[in-house]
């Protein structure tokens, strides 16, 4: 479902980023953050319809690692509008069709290797009773039925494909519920006939998941200190080694990847803002680099430019 073939309408919103620096500091949905992994042909967009007790949400993303904080008191169902995808859930790998549900605070780590379609609906306070979620504040993945995947799949894409050519359709109130519950009662067979993964594996994920929230921890509080992996292992507790396995299942690269791809990031956050105070060398080494010469290597190998162009783009003088 290209977003080019949607138009906004009274009863669709659509925005669409290709400024990656743009696009960061004001994500679309459940305060996301959002680190990409490539800068090649960045684009991302949302398309929005709201019915009467639901929100129908439609991302295109971007490769990517991504934190994402769900606030959803009722509930939250997502899944993929292809099959063509290679996501990881908070270290739960879901290579083949997969959704997930959710309610109340679950916090999710993603990693797209390559962008997806993500479909989101956001169950409001009068749909609470539809008995999908077994357990609040946990994530809950789910296998589905091929043909109840594609049924809802359909359905959502018809949803929007609605919304922009025909908005007054969903204006109406009893047209826009009867529009709900055929969405609803489609999402209701994906659930009845869907199978869940392995225990074993989710439990094993959540030990990751927490070791790598106490890594992000860790290098948010010394932002400017020189992080070796032995210290940050006492720090958590484990060893090296199940660190290092512990940020490949979460995170889908090596620790020391990981570390320096936050500290690029969290510079280049500090140069777009443009500030007359800010140098390159005092922005690199408020972010834990210490070598002009490796920072510079690596800034331009991941970015395609230089970080003084960064800073001078910034600052209007490019």
């Amino acid at each position: 479902m290209p977003f080019q073939n949607l138009s906004p309408s009274p009863a669709l919103s659509i925005v669409q980023f290709s400024d990656i620096d743009a696009f960061r500091p004001v994500e679309f949905v459940a305060d996301a953050r959002s680190v990409p992994l490539t800068l090649a042909n960045f684009h991302t967009a949302r398309a929005i319809v709201q019915l009467p007790h639901c929100q129908v949400a439609v991302l295109t993303s971007f490769p990517r690692i991504v934190d994402v904080s769900y606030r959803a008191a009722h509930g939250v169902v997502i899944f993929q509008l292809k099959d063509a995808y290679e996501v990881s859930v908070n270290g739960l790998s879901v290579n083949r069709p997969t959704f997930v549900g959710m309610r109340g605070n679950v916090d999710l780590k993603f990693v797209e290797p390559h962008g997806s379609l993500h479909a989101i609906i956001t169950l409001g306070a009068s749909l609470r009773d539809r008995e999908w979620f077994d357990t609040p504040d946990e994530l809950c993945p789910f296998t589905p039925h091929a043909d109840d995947l594609a049924v809802v799949r359909s359905v959502t894409t018809r949803i929007l494909q609605t919304a922009s050519a025909r908005p007054d359709l969903l204006q109406e109130p009893n047209s826009a519920l009867a529009v709900q519950e055929g969405l609803l009662l489609a999402i209701d067979e994906m659930f009845r006939r869907s199978r869940t993964p392995e225990l074993t594996n989710r439990f094993a994920s959540r030990g990751y998941c927490r070791l790598v929230r106490m890594i992000d921890e860790y290098v948010a509080f010394h932002p400017a200190a020189a992080i070796y992996s032995a210290e940050l292992a006492e720090q958590c507790g484990v060893s090296v080694r199940t660190l290092g396995t512990a940020v490949a299942s979460v995170r889908g690269m090596s620790l020391h990847r990981y570390l320096r791809l936050k500290q690029l990031w969290s510079a280049r956050a500090q140069l777009v803002k443009g500030s007359d105070a800010v140098t390159v060398t005092s922005c690199a080494r408020a972010n834990g680099f210490h070598h002009m010469g490796e920072f510079a290597r690596l800034y331009r190998a991941t970015f395609h430019e230089t970080a003084s162009r960064t800073l001078a783009r910034a600052r209007g003088s490019d």
